[in-house]
């Protein structure tokens, strides 16, 4: 058979073969054929360890390429700041409770947990009264409460002459009457308490740490919860304003830009990547997939979910005969085809 000949037989055979496959690759055919060679998969998976087909290398330079040196497209933080907005803006949302995104259990559950940080809230206590704009609110309500005293009390009216007779036609003349005393009185209240703020303000600190204690604060979290769980979202969010929840997104977005490019997230992912292959790297794949609880049923559920529609679209365009065409061609166009056709 002359060499024409023997191409115009595999270009016949290649067509056929084609048409064949085609034929084959209906949903019901093709999900039997992946059903099939999935079962192989995992069946091999009990004769693979994750380290023969994957480092922890090679995983680590997945995450730096794709999490760290690779450029993110502007459209991402865009998208999901438009989202954002289209669900705070949604019906359901504005409608929705707080117990429908968190039930009452669930929470008591969070707060008994945050509430076992003893040492890490007394030491947020002290920090927080430990700052120059607490000891000033201190001594503000303190030189407050002693002028009103002061002056509604009556005090100078028993000591200054002729404070107590004013106070019966008027506060103007109250005022006249001590206001040559404005002056020391409020220099020495100031002074008193600027010697005693730190004192006070120790004062206030041990106050909290005997008064709030777990059983307390578990209360008022949880009454508080109790008083807005059922209101609707949209109740809640009044006197927020004009807030635009997409900022806080584009705000997020930025934050992750400059934060994957730090040490310590570079450290975190290494640690957790290693550690992975340290407990897992030498066990046989088809263990692992049993821990995540993937098995055969679990990846053909998808695979029906999803079949129908691609291979719909895949055969409509024309993509799916030009698949199965180049990868077939390759081999009828070859020397070696010709060769096994002439013998």
């Amino acid at each position: 058979m002359v060499a024409s000949d023997s191409e115009k037989v595999l270009a016949r055979l290649l067509e056929a073969h084609v048409q064949h496959e085609l034929a084959r690759m209906d949903t019901n055919a093709l999900r039997e054929d992946l059903e099939r060679e999935v079962g192989y998969v995992f069946e091999a998976a009990d004769r693979i360890r994750m380290n023969d087909v994957i480092s922890a290398e090679t995983v680590n330079g997945i995450i730096h390429r794709h999490t760290v040196a690779r450029e993110m497209p502007a459209v991402i933080p865009e998208m999901a700041a438009t989202f954002t907005q289209e669900v705070i803006g949604s019906a359901f949302h504005r409608q929705a409770t707080l117990a429908d995104i968190m039930d009452r259990q669930r929470l008591e559950g969070f707060v008994d947990q945050v509430l076992l940080l003893r040492e890490q809230r007394q030491q947020l206590i002290d920090r927080m009264l430990d700052q120059p704009v607490y000891r000033e609110l201190v001594a503000n309500l303190m030189y407050e409460a002693i002028v009103r005293y002061v002056y509604e009390e009556n005090l100078l009216s028993r000591r200054v002459p002729g404070v107590g007779s004013a106070l019966r036609f008027s506060s103007k003349m109250l005022n006249k009457a001590v206001s040559g005393l404005d002056e020391v009185w409020e220099k020495s209240i100031k002074s008193s308490i600027s010697r005693n703020v730190e004192k006070l303000t120790r004062q206030s600190a041990d106050f909290l740490a005997e008064h709030l204690t777990d059983q307390e604060l578990k209360t008022s979290v949880m009454d508080a919860w109790d008083a807005f769980c059922d209101r609707p979202l949209e109740e809640l969010a009044q006197g927020l304003g004009e807030v635009e929840w997409s900022e806080f997104v584009v705000m997020g977005y930025d934050y992750w830009l400059a934060f994957r490019k730090s040490d310590y997230y570079r450290n975190a992912y290494e640690t957790v990547v290693n550690r992975l292959f340290e407990f897992y790297g030498d066990r046989f794949l088809g263990e692992l997939l049993a821990e995540f609880n993937i098995d055969q049923a679990t990846v053909m559920t998808e695979v029906d979910a999803v079949l129908p529609q691609v291979l719909e679209a895949l055969k409509a365009n024309g993509l799916l005969e030009g698949i199965v065409r180049r990868r077939l061609e390759a081999f009828y166009t070859s020397e070696a085809a010709l060769s096994a056709l002439a013998e």
